[in-house]
């Protein structure tokens, strides 16, 4: 009997002291812990952004220019932690240290308070988080993914960037006497048997998209996509062209990077036009709304 009140009265005291017991741990130093933690995860994730956008876009460019490419960092940043894929590496501080010397602190604060003044921001498309592709400069236009086979990205359509020929990468032009550009067919593919009679049927563009970008190249003995055969030859995007002309091969190469999403030359462009990084990042990704 003494037993069975003793057990009541134990229950009775921890029913009393529960809601105080609560109290302290959420006000007292649990909740000051946790809060330090978050405070930690979120300086660590600054930091991390602004190395990554030291590596991705140049620092002469508009504050709502990086701004654009800071949302786009973050938005990459957090798809790669949502679908278990390898994360984006920023330049090592002692790297960045060594490249910005005596202008470390200056460099370092401007793209500081890009990454700030977006805090927590990232696209969304239908409510998800979604890749952002990004290149230096289109060939006049950007691409259409859906041209490209990838329905999954209905985000990026082909948009009109005229400012990029203004660019100083807009343009390559090569010219390779022919047995130079048959021996360097020849190292990108050492298992083809290229002609030497023939320059331009032995790298044919069969197909290309609407921005004039090469979808698909035919080689003797395999067609291959436009993107592996610019990476290949050293060129700066698919958006070339191959031609024989008086016994040497010209090769004229548009844009810089694969021509998908965001033209951070455009973006600059239309910076300096009075347009902010939200502006730019809609006229870009089609349909993305932006959340915290």
């Amino acid at each position: 009997m003494f037993e069975k009140i003793k057990t009541i009265a134990s229950i009775l005291v921890i029913i009393v002291c529960l809601p105080y017991l609560i109290t302290f741990i959420l006000q007292g130093d649990f909740l000051n812990d946790v809060d330090g933690t978050l405070a930690q995860t979120q300086e660590k994730d600054m930091d991390l952004l602004v190395r990554i956008l030291a590596g991705q876009v140049p620092l002469n460019y508009e504050e709502e220019a990086i701004k654009a490419q800071a949302v786009i960092a973050r938005t990459n940043l957090q798809y790669a932690r949502k679908n278990n894929q390898p994360e984006t590496e920023g330049i090592a501080e002692e790297e960045l240290r060594k490249l910005w010397a005596e202008d470390y602190q200056k460099n370092y604060q401007r793209l500081r308070s890009c990454v700030e003044s977006t805090a927590g921001e990232v696209l969304k498309y239908k409510k998800k988080i979604i890749q952002l592709p990004y290149h230096a400069v289109s060939a006049g236009k950007t691409r259409d993914a859906e041209e490209l086979g990838n329905k999954k990205l209905k985000y990026l359509k082909s948009v009109t960037c005229s400012k990029d020929l203004k660019s100083e990468q807009f343009l390559r032009i090569t010219w390779l006497k022919k047995k130079q550009y048959l021996n360097k067919l020849k190292q990108a593919y050492p298992d083809v048997d290229f002609s030497e009679k023939d320059v331009e049927s032995a790298a044919a563009v069969k197909e290309r998209d609407s921005a004039d970008y090469v979808i698909t190249i035919e080689l003797p003995d395999r067609t291959v996509s436009g993107e592996e055969f610019a990476r290949a030859m050293s060129l700066p995007s698919a958006c070339f062209s191959i031609k024989e002309i008086d016994g040497q091969v010209r090769i004229v190469t548009k844009g810089y990077g694969h021509g998908l999403g965001m033209s951070q030359f455009q973006a600059n462009e239309m910076a300096l036009e009075g347009k902010e990084y939200l502006e730019i990042l809609n006229y870009f990704y089609d349909g993305v709304t932006i959340e915290k």
